[in-house]
C-alpha cells in the first residue's frame, strides 16, 4: 500500500513541477523609453483635452500644441515654472515635436541631462519597434519570430538606462523605436498573435540578439564583444544556408586611406599613414578575428568588430571580410553579411517564413534548446 502511495506522490510532484516550470512569468506591463536627450525646447500636442502632473498636482490643458522650455531642472509652460519631473497624460496619442506616441510623455532631469521619456505598455512599445527593425512587408511567420525576440530582448535588457530614469533608449544601443508614427498593421498583427510570448533558456530569459544577414554562418558573441562569461549553447553560432540570396550576402566598400586613418585617430588610436591592412585569425562564424594595420608609425592589431565600429558599421558591413586590397590611396574591402552575425539572421528568417516554416521553427533554428513561454504582465 505504501508503495502505491509513494508512486502517487511522485506522479503528483512531477506534475506540480511541470506546471510550475511552464506557468506564466510575471513582468512589468509598462516600460519607459528614452526618446530624446539633452533637450532645451520641445513641443507637445494633443487632439483632445489632456493634462500634466507635477508634484502630485494635476494641470488641465486644452487640445492643441504647447511650447515648452526646459532648463535648470524645470519646465516653463505658459510662462509658469514647474519643477521636473512632469508627466503628460492623454486618453489618446500625444505628439512630441510632431511625432506621434502612445502612452504618456515624461520630462525628466538626470545627471546626463534633460530627457524626454515615453511611458507606455510594453506590447504597444513593440508596435513602434518592429517596423524599424524588420521589413513590415515580410511574411507573418518572420514578423511573429521578430515579435517574440524583440519582446524577449527588451525584457532581458530592461534597465540599461536606469541612471537616466528610463528603461531603454530608442536607438540601436537597445532597439530602434519610432513611436506610433511608424506602426504597420502587419507588425501589429504579429505582436497580437504572439502576445506575451518570450524565449526562455533554463529558467531565464534568453539573450535574443539578432542582425540583418549572417553571410552563411551565425557568430559566437565571444568574438564580437569578448564576453567574459560562457556563451550559452543557443548563441554559439551555426551554419545558415537560408540567407544566401540576401541582398547583403556580398558587399564591397572602397575607402580612402585618410578616411580610415582619421576614423582610427578619432577612436583613440595613435596611427600614421596606413600602408597595409589585413585580417588575422578566423572565428567559428567564418569571420575575421583581428585586423592588422601596418602604418608609418608602427603596427596596430585590434578586434575586427572594434575596427568595424570605429570605421563605420554601414561601410564595413560585417567582420566576415574575404579580402582587403590596396589600390593607390584607397583600400577595397570585400565581405559577406551585414551586422554582428549573432543570433537570428533576419534575411534567413525571411526565407524560412517564405518556405512556410512556422515562427516556432524559425526560433528553434536560431536559438536551439530555448523554449517559448508566455508572461503575465503586472501593472507596476
Amino acid at each position: 500500500m505504501n508503495f502505491f502511495k509513494n508512486i502517487l506522490f511522485i506522479i503528483c510532484f512531477v506534475l506540480f513541477c511541470n506546471c510550475f516550470a511552464y506557468s506564466g512569468v510575471s513582468k512589468q506591463e509598462y516600460i519607459k523609453v528614452g526618446i530624446l536627450s539633452n533637450q532645451e525646447r520641445i513641443t507637445i500636442a494633443g487632439d483632445e483635452k489632456y493634462f500634466f502632473i507635477c508634484n502630485n498636482k494635476k494641470y488641465s490643458l486644452s487640445e492643441g500644441k504647447i511650447n515648452i522650455e526646459i532648463k535648470n531642472n524645470t519646465a516653463i509652460i505658459f510662462n509658469k515654472v514647474y519643477r521636473l519631473p512632469i508627466e503628460f497624460v492623454s486618453t489618446k496619442c500625444l505628439l512630441v515635436n510632431n511625432k506621434i506616441y502612445r502612452g504618456n510623455i515624461i520630462i525628466s532631469a538626470s545627471s546626463k541631462g534633460n530627457n524626454i521619456i515615453n511611458k507606455l505598455k510594453l506590447e504597444d512599445y513593440l508596435k513602434g519597434v518592429l517596423p524599424k527593425e524588420v521589413n513590415s512587408s515580410w511574411n507573418q511567420e518572420t514578423l511573429k519570430a521578430q515579435a517574440v525576440i524583440s519582446r524577449t530582448y527588451v525584457l532581458k535588457n530592461i534597465g540599461k538606462h536606469s541612471k537616466e530614469n528610463f528603461d531603454v533608449c530608442s536607438g540601436v544601443h537597445c532597439q530602434v523605436y519610432g513611436g506610433a508614427s511608424c506602426e504597420a498593421q502587419s507588425c501589429n498583427k504579429a505582436i497580437h498573435d504572439t502576445y506575451g510570448q518570450v524565449l526562455f533558456y533554463k529558467g531565464d530569459l534568453a539573450q535574443t540578439l539578432f542582425h540583418a544577414s549572417c553571410g552563411g554562418h551565425t557568430e559566437n558573441p565571444k568574438y564580437v564583444w569578448q564576453w567574459k562569461t560562457d556563451t550559452p549553447p543557443y548563441l554559439k553560432g551555426r551554419k545558415d544556408s537560408y540567407c544566401k540570396n540576401s541582398p547583403h550576402h556580398n558587399w564591397t566598400t572602397t575607402l580612402e586611406e585618410s578616411y580610415i586613418r582619421n576614423k582610427l585617430i578619432d577612436a583613440g588610436y595613435k596611427i600614421g599613414k596606413i600602408k597595409k591592412i589585413s585580417t588575422s585569425g578566423k572565428t567559428s562564424g567564418k569571420a575575421a578575428e583581428k585586423i592588422k594595420i601596418k602604418h608609418s608609425k608602427g603596427k596596430l592589431k585590434l578586434n575586427a568588430y572594434t575596427f568595424r565600429l570605429a570605421i563605420d558599421s554601414f561601410k564595413i558591413r560585417s567582420t566576415q571580410i574575404s579580402s582587403i586590397k590596396k589600390k593607390g590611396n584607397k583600400f577595397i574591402f570585400k565581405g559577406k553579411g551585414w551586422g554582428h552575425k549573432v543570433g537570428l539572421c533576419q534575411w534567413g528568417a525571411k526565407v524560412m517564413g517564405d518556405k512556410k516554416m512556422s515562427y516556432k521553427k524559425i526560433l528553434d533554428f536560431y536559438y536551439p534548446k530555448t523554449v517559448i513561454r508566455k508572461i503575465d504582465y503586472v501593472n507596476e
